[in-house]
């Protein structure tokens, strides 16, 4: 799959998250059984395992920032493995303060569902875990 088939499906997925929510988003392009490793700089960062408890953890995280939008910088891959790169757009539910975290996702795919998603806030770690 060459690079430009690869960033259209990683934006297929946010503009899906954006226009409609990470449910439906989640329903489209996560398998049932999708393993999420948040990043460990998170609060409570931890592994979830299935796409309901994904989604709700997802929820518990938009407790701190709101609502996000997810605006796609780029991604390289294949079909069975890509590295994306996105900055994450909030609000502070508290102070409205906005946020933007530029964050770093390798996903790895079983058909059109992704069934590993590692989440990195350091490009080098992200680039590092893709490349292993």
């Amino acid at each position: 799959m060459a690079d430009d088939r690869v960033r259209r499906r990683a934006r297929r997925f946010f503009d899906s998250w954006n226009a409609d929510g990470v449910e439906a988003a989640a329903e489209l392009y996560w398998d049932p059984e999708i393993v999420w490793t948040e990043a460990p700089r998170f609060p409570d960062a931890g592994v979830h395992v299935g796409r309901e408890a994904c989604v709700r953890r997802m929820r518990e995280r938009f407790d701190w920032i709101g609502a996000v939008e997810i605006e796609f910088v780029d991604a390289r891959g294949d079909e069975d493995r890509m590295l994306i790169e996105a900055i994450v757009h909030g609000r502070g539910t508290t102070s409205g303060a906005p946020v933007a975290n530029r964050e770093f996702f390798v996903m790895e795919f079983r058909g059109a569902g992704a069934v590993t998603f590692r989440e990195f806030l350091d490009r080098d770690e992200a680039e590092a875990a893709f490349d292993a």
